[in-house]
C-alpha cells in the first residue's frame, strides 16, 4: 500500500496517540450545521455529482475533498486505470431525519446504494457534534472505500478485511496545506473497543456481520480496522496477512489459519492487543501527490431541484404500498413544470414501477415529445414495449421495443440501463444471443460493477458462452460479501455449480 508521495511516521509522516490517551483527552466539539439555502445546485466533477442546497463555495469544497479522496485511494493503491466507470451521486440534504426517513432506519446518518444507472449517496449537510460519533462524510468515505474496491479489485475478501478496508480509510483530514491525513483512529469504535477489548480473532476470521448487535458491531468493525492498521504499519505481520489474504481469495483448500501466522491466531492477538496500547502511526498523501480536475458548480434547473427527494424515494426501493403515493407526488410536480420533460420521464418511471404500463408509456411518450434526446424516456417506452411484445409477440412491438432502446443508447451511451435491455431484449425474443448483446451486457457491468443485478446478470451471461471460471471469480464480492442477503445466499450456489462446470471442462480439455 506504499506510493510515490505517501510518508509514514519514518518519513514525515504524522504520529497519533494510542487509545486510552486519546479518550482521555478527547474533548466534544459542538458544531453548527449548515443552513438550507432556497435552491438546489449541483457540483460535478470525473468521479461525482453532488447536489445540494447549500452555497457554491461551500458545495465546490466538499466536491474537492472528494475528489482528493478518489486520489488518495488511487495513490496508496496503486490504481493508474484511468476507467472510472459511472460516477457517484452524491444528494446532501437539509437535516438527518430526512436521511433517517429515506434509509427507514433511526440509527444512520448517511447511507450508499445503486440505482440502475449509478451508485449514490445520501447524506445530511452539517457536521457531527462529537469526534465520537460517525459523521456523514465518515459514512461516505466509508461507502465510497468499498465502492473503489468493487470497481478496480474485487474478489472474495474475508468480511473483516472488507470492513477493516474501508474503516481504514473512513477517519480522514484534510489540512490547508493540500496534503491528506489517513490511518487514523475512527474515533466512534474507541469507546467500546478500548472498554470491552478487541473481538476475538478466531471469530473475528470466521464470521460476517450477521446478527451483530450494536456493542459488538462496533467491536468487530473497531478489531477490524485495527487488525488492517496493523497490516499496514507492522512489516512482518503485513507479509503474514498478505499471504494468508492472496491464499484465501484464490481459494486454497483446508486453510489452516494457525500456520499463516508466528505464534498462531492467539499470537497475533496477543501482538494486536499491544499494539493498541502503543502510540499508533498514521500516514499523509502529499499535496503535491493530489490531483482533482475540473470542478463545475451550476444551478439545477428547477423542475430536477423540485423533484430531488421524490426521485430519492423512487429509487430507493419503496415497498408496493408507497408507491402510489410517491407517484402522485411526483405528478403533482410535473404539473407544475408543464415544459419540463425531465419530471414527465420520472413520472413514467414512477408510473412503471407502480404497474400504470399504459399511462407509463403516454407519459413517456410525452416526454420525448419535449425531448427527443432524453435517454430515460425511451428506457421506460421501451420496458413497457418489451412486455407487450412479450404477452402478444406481434413483430412491431418487437420492432418498437428494438428502437427505443437503441434511440435510448444513442441519447447517452454512458448510460447502463438502454445497454442492459438490448440484452434483455434478445434474451427474451429467443433465438441466439448475439455478440453485440453480450457485449452491451458487459458495459452495463463496467459502467456499474457495483450493482449486484448486473453483476450477476453478467455473471450468467459468461456462464451461457461457457466462461464458467471468469463468471465464478465475477461472483466472489456478491458470494463472499460480509451482509447476509438472498443475493449472496444465491450467488453462493450458483458459484458452487459454476465451480464444478469449470472442472468439467477443464478434465474434458486435458482428457487424452
Amino acid at each position: 500500500m506504499n506510493a510515490a508521495g505517501v510518508q509514514r511516521r519514518a518519513g514525515g509522516g504524522v504520529q497519533i496517540r494510542g487509545f486510552c490517551a486519546l479518550l482521555a483527552l478527547a474533548s466534544a466539539l459542538a458544531l453548527v450545521p449548515g443552513t438550507a439555502q432556497a435552491a438546489w445546485l449541483q457540483a460535478k466533477s470525473q468521479h461525482f455529482t453532488i447536489y445540494s442546497e447549500s452555497g457554491e463555495a461551500k458545495l465546490h469544497e466538499f466536491a474537492e475533498k472528494l475528489e482528493k479522496f478518489d486520489s488518495l485511494l488511487r495513490q496508496v493503491s496503486g490504481i493508474t486505470d484511468p476507467d472510472t466507470g459511472s460516477p457517484v451521486n452524491v444528494y446532501l440534504l437539509s437535516n438527518d431525519g430526512k436521511v433517517k426517513a429515506l434509509a427507514r432506519n433511526p440509527n444512520i446518518g448517511g447511507f450508499y446504494r445503486t440505482s440502475d444507472r449509478f451508485a449514490y449517496a445520501v447524506l445530511a449537510r452539517g457536521s457531527k457534534m462529537s469526534e465520537f460519533e460517525f459523521g456523514a462524510e465518515d459514512i461516505l468515505f466509508h461507502e465510497y472505500t468499498h465502492h473503489f474496491m468493487l470497481h478496480h479489485f474485487p474478489a472474495a475478501y474475508p468480511a473483516w478485511y472488507v470492513e477493516g478496508f474501508a474503516e481504514f480509510f473512513s477517519a480522514v483530514k484534510f489540512p490547508k496545506d493540500g496534503s491528506i491525513q489517513f490511518g487514523l483512529i475512527p474515533m466512534a469504535r474507541a469507546p467500546t473497543l478500548v472498554q470491552d477489548s478487541p473481538y476475538p480473532l478466531k471469530d473475528l476470521f470466521a464470521r460476517d456481520t450477521e446478527g451483530l448487535g450494536l456493542r459488538d458491531g462496533d467491536r468487530y468493525y473497531g478489531t477490524a480496522w485495527l487488525l488492517t492498521h496493523y497490516y499496514q504499519y507492522k512489516a512482518d505481520r503485513r507479509a503474514e496477512i498478505s499471504h494468508y489474504l492472496k491464499d484465501l481469495t484464490a481459494g486454497v483448500p483446508d486453510m489452516k489459519l494457525d500456520g499463516y501466522f508466528a505464534g498462531g491466531v492467539d499470537g497475533l492477538e496477543k501482538d494486536l492487543k499491544a499494539y493498541m496500547r502503543r502510540p499508533l502511526s498514521a500516514s499523509r498523501l502529499d499535496a503535491k501527490a493530489v490531483t482533482i480536475g475540473a470542478i463545475t458548480v451550476s444551478p439545477v434547473e428547477p423542475a430536477r431541484g423540485a423533484l430531488i427527494e421524490d426521485e430519492l424515494r423512487l429509487m430507493n426501493h419503496p415497498h408496493t404500498d408507497e408507491l402510489p403515493q410517491i407517484v402522485s407526488s411526483i405528478r403533482a410536480t410535473a404539473a407544475k413544470f408543464p415544459s419540463s420533460a425531465y419530471a414527465l420521464a420520472l413520472l413514467a418511471e414512477a408510473e412503471w414501477q407502480a404497474e400504470d404500463k399504459d399511462v407509463a408509456l403516454a407519459d413517456a411518450d410525452r416526454a420525448i415529445a419535449l425531448d427527443p434526446g432524453l435517454s430515460r424516456a425511451y428506457s421506460t417506452r421501451a420496458r413497457v414495449l418489451l412486455e407487450r411484445a412479450h404477452d402478444d409477440d406481434r413483430e412491431e412491438d418487437w420492432k418498437a421495443a428494438r428502437s427505443a432502446i437503441i434511440k435510448a443508447n444513442r441519447a447517452d451511451t454512458e448510460d447502463p440501463v438502454p445497454l442492459a435491455l438490448f440484452y434483455r431484449y434478445h434474451a427474451m425474443k429467443g433465438g441466439l444471443m448475439p455478440q453485440i448483446g453480450y457485449d452491451g451486457l458487459a458495459k452495463a457491468y463496467m459502467l456499474l460493477p457495483q450493482s449486484p443485478e448486473y453483476r450477476m446478470a453478467y455473471v450468467q451471461a459468461l456462464a451461457f458462452q461457457g466462461h464458467y471460471a471468469e463468471a465464478s471469480r465475477l461472483l466472489d464480492p456478491l458470494a463472499y460479501s460480509p451482509h447476509p442477503s438472498g443475493m449472496r445466499d444465491s450467488a453462493m450456489a450458483l458459484k458452487k455449480r459454476l465451480d464444478a462446470e469449470a472442472v468439467k471442462r477443464k478434465t474434458a480439455s486435458t482428457a487424452p
